[in-house]
């Protein structure tokens, strides 16, 4: 019963987020399933769509969805909300993202994202912020993308924890593109991600999942899916 509820639960997620992608297709561009933060937002007067589910193998299934808008123009304004399927914790963040150099070869970015996470437990909000720098370069014709993120988190459990990623994206054929992405949360050990992009209508709509776990144990593992579009 457990395991039909929740997938029902999850069908139904995934079926409202394909209605609102459907409904702003030509303004979307997601990659929900990475880490790594890009340097570009999105156009002027535009929004964007992220969705995604997550199925670690040591914690409770998570469901992700975020918007991002330039209602501002040169500031990326974005809300996450992401949900435990089997409780009611959740966890929310609002970041606001600018170019410091367009990308053209090389470019950079900075955001500054807010979070706090709320359970049945405690029902006061942890707030937590984070700096961050991206930087990208190009290769091969825009074929071969890399990505990498420093930043600062101050939370109320982990003072001063400098975060960092790294992310490589390659094209493999004009339907299909992998990526490949490291990158730390905490001071435990790293983890790693691996992620396959399919297009199932070409420049629209794009099926995406991943496989990761954390570099020094094989109990910490997780599969991810989702649904991404393109202009």
């Amino acid at each position: 019963m457990w395991l039909h509820a929740s997938i029902l639960k999850i069908y139904s997620i995934q079926c409202v987020c394909i209605w609102i992608c459907l409904v702003l297709s030509q303004y979307t561009k997601a990659d929900p399933l990475l880490n790594t933060d890009d340097t570009e937002i999105v156009p002027a007067k535009h929004c964007q769509l992220e969705s995604a589910i997550i199925a670690p193998s040591h914690a409770e299934t998570t469901y992700q969805f975020n918007t991002a808008c330039q209602s501002i123009e040169g500031i990326e304004t974005s809300l996450g909300y992401s949900d435990f399927l089997n409780s009611n914790e959740g966890h929310w963040s609002a970041q606001l993202k600018s170019v410091i150099r367009p990308m053209n070869g090389w470019g950079v970015a900075a955001s500054l994202k807010l979070s706090g996470q709320q359970s049945e437990i405690n029902q006061k909000d942890n707030i937590e912020w984070f700096l961050n720098i991206p930087f990208g370069l190009d290769f091969l014709n825009n074929n071969f993308h890399l990505y990498s993120n420093v930043g600062y988190q101050y939370a109320s459990e982990q003072v001063h924890l400098l975060r960092w990623s790294v992310a490589s994206n390659l094209v493999l054929s004009p339907r299909t593109d992998i990526s490949l992405e490291s990158y730390n949360q905490d001071r435990h050990a790293p983890f790693e991600q691996s992620a396959l992009h399919y297009s199932l209508i070409p420049n629209i709509l794009t099926f995406e999942a991943s496989v990761g776990q954390r570099l020094d144990t094989f109990r910490e593992r997780w599969f991810g899916f989702g649904l991404s579009f393109t202009p």
